[in-house]
C-alpha cells in the first residue's frame, strides 16, 4: 500500500490457495483498518475447494473477514457463491484463476452467478480478452508479473498424483518447481538436475496500456511467500509505470 497498491489480496487462516501463506483474522482487521485510510481495499482468499463438511466452517470465515474490514472475497467454490447468495453475504465475490477463464462463454455464466470481477487465466491473448470483454460488464483482472504455474490454475493435478497433495486445496508441493534429470529410452541422461518444467516469471510492464484498452480494469501481481523487498520493488514499478 505504501508503494502504490490500490488494493492487497491476502487469505485468512483457512481455505487460501497457499497454506502456507495464512494470516489471522486480527492481521487482516489492522490491515484493513490500514488499507482504507488511504483509499485502498483487501480482497480475502477463500479460493481452494471445499468439502461438504467444511462448508459452515466456509460460511463462518467469510463473516469473520467481512466483520473485519475485507472488501471482497475472492472465492472458487460455487457451493460457497450459492451460500453467499442464500443467506446474504454482502462483500462483492470475485472468481479466481482457479476457475481457468479462458472464454466469453465461462464469463458469461460466472457473471451470472453473481461475481463483480473476474480475475482471467493468464495465458490469454488480447484477442481473447476482448472478446470476453465484449460479452460481459463485470471488472476484469489479469496477472501482469510473478510466476506461472506449468499447468492450469486450479486445473493441475501433479501435486496429487505425486505425493497426494492437492493444489487445489492449498497444499501443492509445487512439482514444476523441482529440479529432474531428462533421460532417453536407452537409459541416456540428456539432461541432469535441471528445473525442466518451471516456467520463468512473467512481466508485462510494457503491456499495460495494450491490456487497459484490451478491457482490463485491474493489474495484478502475483506476490505471496516473497520477500518484502520483491513486492515493495514491483508494486512500485507498476505503480509509477501506470501513472
Amino acid at each position: 500500500i505504501d508503494c502504490g497498491a490500490d488494493a492487497v489480496y491476502i487469505a485468512g487462516p483457512r481455505f487460501g490457495a497457499r497454506q502456507a501463506a495464512g494470516n489471522e483474522i486480527e492481521d487482516i482487521r489492522q490491515l484493513c483498518e490500514y488499507a482504507h485510510k488511504f483509499g485502498a481495499r483487501i480482497f480475502v482468499t477463500l479460493n481452494t475447494i471445499l468439502y461438504d463438511n467444511e462448508i459452515e466452517d466456509a460460511w463462518k470465515h467469510m463473516l469473520a473477514v467481512q466483520e473485519a474490514g475485507a472488501d471482497a472475497l475472492i472465492v472458487q467454490e460455487h457451493a460457497v457463491v450459492a451460500l453467499a447468495k442464500e443467506r446474504g453475504n454482502g462483500l462483492p465475490l470475485h472468481a479466481p484463476t482457479q476457475c481457468a477463464i479462458q472464454t466469453p462463454e465461462q464469463a458469461v455464466f460466472l457473471e451470472s452467478l453473481g461475481f463483480s470481477r473476474l480475475i482471467l487465466e493468464r495465458e490469454l491473448s488480447l484477442e481473447q480478452i476482448r472478446a470476453i470483454r465484449n460479452a460481459v460488464t463485470c471488472e476484469l483482472e489479469f496477472f501482469v508479473h510473478g510466476a506461472l504455474c506449468v499447468c492450469y490454475s486450479g486445473q493441475c493435478y501433479l501435486s496429487e498424483h505425486i505425493a497426494g497433495r492437492s493444489a487445489n486445496r492449498g497444499a501443492c508441493i509445487q512439482a514444476c518447481r523441482s529440479r529432474y534429470d531428462l533421460v532417453d529410452d536407452t537409459g541416456k541422461v540428456l539432461v541432469k538436475d535441471k528445473a525442466l518444467l518451471s516456467l520463468k516469471d512473467f512481466n508485462l510492464h510494457d503491456r499495460i496500456e495494450e491490456l487497459a484498452e484490451a478491457g482490463i480494469t485491474s493489474f495484478k501481481i502475483e506476490g505471496r511467500l516473497k520477500n518484502i523487498s520483491y513486492v515493495r520493488n514491483i508494486v512500485r514499478y507498476y505503480s509509477q509505470k501506470i501513472d
